[in-house]
């Protein structure tokens, strides 16, 4: 999947444009319309970009959280007021410095916007391996999950477990998915 999604497009105008329809989708879908807090993956490499999306959830006034990944598979989400001030993790990923007064705790009104390689019709996915988003979601009490990734990477059904959580919603180039109708 990871070779897939490289050789998708084959200039960075297409990706731009791809990119731009998936933040347009992810910003009028009624999940985030209703958020006020925005928990947002950071993009690396070819991933969908959601810096448009981090800026644009900071301009409009929602309270927006980043990954931070520490440890033992654990990650938490900081809030952040600007994203240039992000620096980049041992992995290479733009991440918030580790400061408890801006640990997003509360996530009951929250969005979560998910990375994926890929994602199936039942709202699973094949990450990185890593378990890290599974984890934070299961001990989070936040309803609302937005996968996004490139319409060629959709599968018909990925291996799950029963600690995998699913998204509600699949943003992708060509359109959304409601999982659950």
């Amino acid at each position: 999947m990871k070779s897939l999604r490289h050789e998708l497009f084959r200039n960075p105008q297409e990706k731009a444009e791809a990119d731009k329809k998936i933040f347009t989708g992810i910003i009028n879908s009624q999940l985030f319309i209703e958020a006020s807090t925005v928990l947002s993956f950071v993009s690396f490499g070819d991933e969908p970009d959601t810096m448009e999306l981090i800026k644009y959830s900071i301009a409009h006034n929602k309270r927006t959280a980043v990954p931070r990944c520490e440890k033992h598979g654990i990650m938490n989400f900081f809030y952040i007021d600007d994203p240039d001030k992000l620096k980049k993790s041992s992995y290479g990923i733009p991440e918030p410095d580790y400061d408890e007064s801006r640990l997003a705790a509360d996530t009951q009104y929250a969005v979560c916007i998910v990375p994926a390689l890929s994602f199936d019709s039942r709202g699973y996915r094949i990450g990185y391996g890593g378990g890290f988003y599974d984890r934070y979601l299961s001990r989070s009490d936040m309803t609302g999950r937005i996968g996004i990734c490139y319409s060629r990477l959709l599968c018909d059904a990925v291996p799950a477990q029963d600690h995998d959580i699913r998204v509600n919603t699949i943003i992708t180039e060509k359109g959304t998915i409601n999982i659950n109708g």
